[in-house]
């Protein structure tokens, strides 16, 4: 039998470095746990606020609307809509060129952003208004940003190098919209209020614009009574009843939402577009003096 000495395994000394070598053991995995389950929580609130500080991401605007945390898009009246500023063809050209490619991207995904949330934190809407010459008209269908509805391509006829994608949602597809090529419509301000969701830059001129109007209401005739669709006059015996869908397609392929190119404006060279941008200047310079 071993006799029990201090350098023996049963001694008192040796015991305690056991245990000491246990312990320290133990304490290193419950470090390398607890950091484990530190970064996890890190990383599950970094998502959380990725997703909901960014609805208007495409994966993001999914995962919310399956989980019923965003609201129904929702429609307005002409004295609900929100309050914002209304840009004509060439004013909004104006604002949006000088932005770069990040730029544009961010200005787009706020127009977005507001839009899917009912503009409940928006202060300054982008409406755009003025004359449009019609160059197609498409329906839409499940692979568009709304299921049901015509989209408008149009090119403004005060400002050439701004095109307009109108996108009229509707309940149902229209039996008869007959809106040919070369009519002229207007976009009015607040009877209309079109929105402005997206901008493309097809090339370093040209620019087309998305908007949809967000007065899609009328009043009800009696109080009580839901509110109805409201019927927009696109010209002379053309109009069209435009509803609001709860929710809307925000992949990058459904931008611009027109796929027509049989009328693609002849990009302008970028020096002529200088030369008339100083030309103005100089003749405001000397209607001021």
């Amino acid at each position: 039998m071993e006799a029990i000495t201090e350098e023996s395994s049963f001694s008192r000394s040796s015991r305690e470095q056991d245990e000491g070598r246990y312990r320290s053991g133990n304490l290193i995995l419950w470090m390398a746990a607890i950091a484990v389950l530190i970064g996890l929580n890190f990383a599950s609130w970094s998502f959380c606020m990725w997703v909901f500080g960014q609805p208007e991401h495409p994966m993001n605007y999914r995962l919310l609307t399956r989980l019923d945390k965003l609201d129904p898009i929702e429609g307005f009246t002409p004295v609900a809509a929100p309050r914002g500023k209304f840009y004509s063809a060439k004013d909004l050209y104006a604002e949006v060129y000088p932005l770069g490619s990040a730029g544009v991207g961010a200005y787009n995904g706020i127009r977005k952003r507001s839009y899917i949330k009912n503009f409940v934190e928006a202060e300054d809407v982008t409406f755009i208004s003025g004359e449009f010459r019609v160059i197609s008209v498409e329906n839409l269908d499940e692979t568009d940003i709304f299921p049901v509805g015509v989209v408008i391509r149009g090119v403004s006829t005060s400002f050439p190098d701004l095109l307009i994608d109108l996108v009229l949602p509707t309940s149902e597809p229209p039996a008869d919209f007959s809106l040919k090529k070369g009519t002229l419509i207007e976009v009015p301000e607040s009877l209309f209020c079109a929105a402005v969701l997206h901008i493309e830059r097809p090339d370093e001129v040209n620019m087309v614009v998305t908007a949809t109007p967000l007065v899609t209401l009328r009043a009800p005739l009696n109080s009580g009574e839901p509110f109805r669709p409201r019927s927009h006059e696109l010209a002379p015996d053309v109009s069209l009843v435009v509803t609001t869908p709860p929710s809307i397609r925000l992949e990058a392929e459904c931008w611009p939402v027109s796929s027509d190119t049989s009328d693609v404006i002849e990009p302008k060279p970028v020096e002529l577009l200088q030369e008339e941008s100083e030309s103005e200047e100089e003749t405001e310079g000397n209607g001021e003096s």
